[in-house]
């Protein structure tokens, strides 16, 4: 073997060389030590020399023998052919030999030694063979990074990865993946990510590929990327999950004039597509509820997009906005099937119920409260009183109560049950419980009460009864209050009870301790309007007079929307009443429309009282006529009819 021949000339060479060297240095000083100034003239010397031989060497151009390479070629090939590896392996060896200067033979070389788990020798060869002359494959550069990835040489691997990439334009997919698992190796995830982003493509965004990438963008923080890569991965496999998710990531984002453009294409009736719609009609109505209901009825009716979810929406929003007739066949798809989804079906129950109560059919909402009852499998109990309780059905919603409030009194934890965190946990379900229905009972004795008081005026023994209902719900409301000193709810319906039951100061104080917690959990308007009303009412001194008017007022700019409660227009109203200033009054009552204040006594006693004022006789006794109608024994009737 030349090859071999000439590295052994080489190491005689520089065995004289240093044998002649030595001979010298003794003779000259016998028996003297060499000096530095010996010691660096001797290194010189050699270094020369072996300068020297380096460059005779790379000059000299190794003889070649083409027609044995070329037939040691072909027959390694046809023994590869034949399964002969071992024999193959010769052959190649061979050629390599007969023409050294070829790199591709260099190259087959060195992958012969990395099968064979000569990885070291391998990486020599491979070194050596990218020196020669020849345009480097991707394959080659390939080899040198998976050796040097082997010799634990992360740099050198880096840049031959990069090499063969560029070389093979970044479409060996076998190369690109391995190059992600060095870089994970090394966790380089900024480079992976740019990997992952070139390879996912190519294996049509592979499931496990897929979540790596996902979770490198989520660990960087990169919210945009992972929208684009699921938008990609929609784009390549047509998953509609995916475009779900890129829709979802898009809300997030709030940019929801993506998410429309996505959401207006939507013909089918998919769970994908329904998430969907109900993700930007959520985020739609956390702005402009109009805008929401305009999105829904487009996707139902229009795109043909119907399930029973989004009837589901459809039926509440269409109950908001008043289409009761369109909102009950949609909350009964809904109720119907959604029955697996109970909270869905219970609150498409819970309205169904309230539209009946809107239109004077206390059978109907008790039996539909009923049905919510049965749909959640006996745990919406308190909404089910109340129900009796707004129907007039008081016995039925008390027994129930009383039977349900004794069963949580009574409660004590099952045997067996060590778990103090379970336990504590069952604890607060429980007091929950008791707190809620005792609630739910005060506010049906409430609503029993002021049921006499419109009715029964006129008749004392009923008045005692409504005093001792509200009585008895102070009590509820005292030992709830005891319980839990920061819920300002059950404050508000306290002071408000107080107010009724004619005990002002008080309900006033109350009042006053709830609106100075300006962080309270509560309808701060609503509070506002009642506790402003009560003084415009009371009308007992100036100053009073004119907080009241003050907090209706206050009350007012709460409002969302620019659209004033008209409840709180009717307070305004009495306020400029009791003010003397009559025409104010009646202009502000004239801009209260809402049908619902036909069947209101208080709105009549302040538009007769009003029109009276004013001398519009005709008007203020038909006011007064409606009045009568709806409350025949009330004071201001009588002392009209009386005049």
């Amino acid at each position: 073997m030349k090859f071999l021949f000439v590295s052994l000339a080489m190491a005689a060479t520089l065995v004289t060389m240093s044998l002649s060297l030595s001979a010298c240095a003794s003779s000259s000083k016998k028996g003297e030590a060499l000096t530095a100034a010996d010691s660096a003239a001797i290194a010189m010397a050699v270094n020369a020399k072996l300068d020297s031989i380096k460059k005779a060497t790379e000059d000299q151009a190794l003889p070649q023998n083409i027609d044995a390479a070329h037939e040691s070629f072909i027959r390694a090939q046809e023994m590869e052919l034949r399964g002969e590896r071992s024999l193959a392996n010769v052959f190649w060896q061979h050629a390599a030999e007969s023409d050294p200067n070829s790199r591709y033979l260099a190259f087959k070389l060195a992958e012969i030694m990395m099968a064979q788990g000569a990885d070291s020798l391998a990486l020599i060869q491979a070194r050596r063979a990218q020196t020669l002359k020849g345009k480097p494959t991707a394959s080659q550069l390939g080899m040198l990074a998976h050796l040097y990835v082997k010799d634990g040489r992360a740099d050198s691997a880096r840049k031959y990865f990069n090499a063969a990439l560029d070389t093979s334009r970044y479409q060996d997919m076998t190369l690109l993946y391995d190059y992600s698992l060095f870089l994970e190796a090394i966790q380089d995830g900024k480079e992976l990510t740019r990997v992952y982003d070139l390879l996912l493509p190519q294996v049509n965004y592979m499931p496990t590929l897929f979540q790596r990438q996902l979770k490198l963008l989520l660990d960087q923080g990169k919210d945009s990327a992972v929208v684009e890569l699921f938008a990609k991965g929609h784009e390549a496999t047509g998953d509609k999950k995916m475009l779900l998710q890129m829709v979802q990531g898009l809300v997030f984002q709030q940019r929801l004039k993506e998410v429309g453009a996505v959401v207006d294409t939507l013909t089918e009736s998919t769970p994908e597509d329904e998430s969907m719609v109900v993700l930007l009609m959520s985020a739609l109505a956390e702005k402009s509820r109009d805008s929401a209901y305009a999105m829904l009825k487009k996707k139902y009716y229009t795109d043909q997009v119907r399930t029973p979810m989004l009837a589901n929406f459809l039926g509440h929003y269409e109950h908001m906005f008043g289409d009761l007739d369109s909102a009950k066949v949609h909350l009964k798809i809904a109720a119907e099937q959604l029955v697996d989804q109970r909270v869905y079906a219970t609150n498409a129950y819970h309205a169904l119920s309230a539209i009946a109560f809107k239109e004077k059919k206390n059978k109907d909402a008790v039996r539909y409260a009923e049905k919510a009852d049965s749909v959640a499998l006996g745990s919406d109990k308190a909404a089910l009183a109340l129900t009796y309780g707004t129907a007039g059905q008081y016995g039925k919603a008390y027994k129930m109560l009383d039977s349900v409030i004794v069963v949580w009194d009574k409660w004590t934890p099952m045997e067996g049950i060590a778990d103090s965190a379970s336990i504590q946990r069952m604890k607060g379900d429980v007091e929950r419980n008791r707190r809620q229905f005792r609630s739910v009972y005060a506010r049906i004795l409430c609503v029993e009460a002021q049921e006499i008081w419109q009715k029964d005026i006129a008749d004392s023994a009923r008045i005692k009864k409504a005093v001792a209902l509200r009585e008895r719900a102070d009590g509820f409301y005292k030992d709830l209050a005891a319980r839990d000193t920061t819920d300002m709810g059950v404050r508000v319906l306290m002071a408000m009870n107080l107010e009724r039951m004619e005990r002002y100061e008080e309900a006033f104080a109350l009042f006053e301790k709830i609106l100075s917690d300006k962080k309270a959990p509560i309808d701060r308007a609503e509070v506002l309007n009642y506790y402003g009303y009560t003084l415009i009412d009371l009308n007992r001194t100036p100053a009073e007079l004119d907080k009241g008017i003050a907090l209706v007022d206050q009350a007012l700019l709460m409002e969302k929307n620019g659209q004033p409660s008209e409840a709180y227009l009717d307070s305004r109203a009495w306020g400029f009443y009791r003010k003397g200033l009559y025409n104010e009054a009646l202009t502000v009552m004239k801009l209260i429309k809402s049908p619902h204040f036909d069947d209101d006594y208080v709105y009549w006693e302040h538009m007769a009282a009003i029109q009276d004022a004013l001398g519009m006789k005709a008007e203020a006794k038909a006011a007064y006529k409606k009045l009568k109608k709806l409350q025949p024994h009330h004071p201001a009737v009588k002392k009209f009819y009386k005049k």
